[in-house]
């Protein structure tokens, strides 16, 4: 069985090295080292080949037989961790809340683990025919999101 301690320590060591920070680290019962690492300015293959190499290379393949992947995030994969969240002020995303409300607009900001999303809405006039364009926003805590995922505008 692989030491997932070792493991963690080379994974953070890696990182590290690169100015990535980790989004996912699964260690399978079968010896299967699935890491997924991302960057503030987006990861490179390089990046990725170098915390690869130094996770190997630190590991002992005569003591324990293992598979080792390592791999950005997808494009439609939701967002994990804070730095995720940081690096992605400024796109569009779509936010499901824990109750089930489902929120869609622009990432503005993310203050205090609370996420700030705008959007554009067409409402009736308060006096009169026909409607006015309101910039509309709303916060939502970090602890009241389910999933939060980039969406793709073409």
């Amino acid at each position: 069985m692989i030491d997932s301690a070792k493991v963690k320590e080379l994974v953070t060591q890696a990182l590290e090295e690169q100015g990535a920070f980790l989004v996912d680290l699964t260690i399978g019962n079968d010896s299967r080292i699935h890491l997924v690492a991302d960057h503030k300015d987006g990861i490179t293959l390089d990046m990725l080949m170098q915390i690869s190499r130094h996770v190997e290379h630190n590991l002992d393949r005569e003591a324990e037989d293992f598979a080792l992947d390592v791999s950005s995030p997808g494009v439609g994969e939701p967002l994990k961790v804070k730095e995720q969240y940081e690096k992605n002020v400024g796109r569009p995303v779509k936010v499901v809340t824990l109750d089930g409300k489902v929120h869609q607009g622009d990432f503005d900001r993310f203050e205090n683990d609370e996420v700030t999303l705008s959007w554009k809405e067409r409402v009736p006039k308060p006096v009169g025919k026909g409607k006015v364009t309101v910039k509309k926003e709303v916060k939502i805590p970090l602890q009241d999101i389910k999933e939060t995922s980039i969406e793709i505008r073409f």
